[in-house]
């Protein structure tokens, strides 16, 4: 009886734990060696996990954030530090067109359109996608089916450098906005 009454109040304890905002951090590190490290302050109420791309190894690592009812989703990818990339807003609004052309085709929109993203710490560039065969469906359960996807790329700090993906039914819902909330806290850690 008591070892049950420690399970759930170990599940109770997990849940509270739910309800309060998660700090995580992002490490991708590069084959010299070089590491970034980048901090996603997780809203209450989602779920949240960072996982090694195991495409790449462990050298680099996304954060996926879900919300409750799973009817939007944050895929953010911390890029491996390098001197390739662009850093200035010209030339992540370039690598975001380069990254987007794909999805033009099955979009309602029909070309890529791009906006500033201004995150407290950064500066950054996204696109926003309507997925022309969910239109006019009824919003499906759990994951899989989205009607709108946000695509970016941004800059934290001087040279820190993430790929960003928002899978949502409108950008209006409030769990959308509280990703972009997401987004503009992120920052460099250590």
């Amino acid at each position: 009886m008591l070892r049950l009454a420690l399970v759930l109040l170990s599940a109770v304890s997990l849940a509270a734990e739910a309800d309060k905002p998660q700090e995580l951090t992002l490490t991708s590190t590069s084959l010299a060696g070089k590491a970034s490290h980048l901090v996603a302050t997780v809203p209450a109420g989602f779920t949240a996990s960072v996982k090694p791309m195991t495409k790449f190894g462990s050298s680099i690592q996304s954060l996926k954030v879900e919300s409750a009812d799973q009817r939007v989703q944050l895929l953010i990818t911390l890029l491996p530090p390098n001197d390739v990339l662009p850093r200035d807003a010209a030339g992540l609004e370039a690598t975001l067109r380069q990254n987007c052309t794909d999805f033009v085709d099955g979009s309602v929109e029909g070309k890529i359109t791009t906006f500033p993203l201004k995150p407290t710490n950064g500066i950054g560039s996204a696109a926003v996608f309507t997925d022309k065969s969910e239109v006019g469906k009824p919003t499906p359960k759990g994951t899989g089916h989205y009607k709108v996807m946000t695509c970016a790329m941004v800059r934290v700090g001087d040279s820190t450098l993430a790929t960003i993906s928002v899978f949502s039914d409108t950008k209006e819902s409030p769990d959308y906005l509280a990703t972009l909330k997401l987004i503009a806290g992120l920052r460099t850690g250590k």
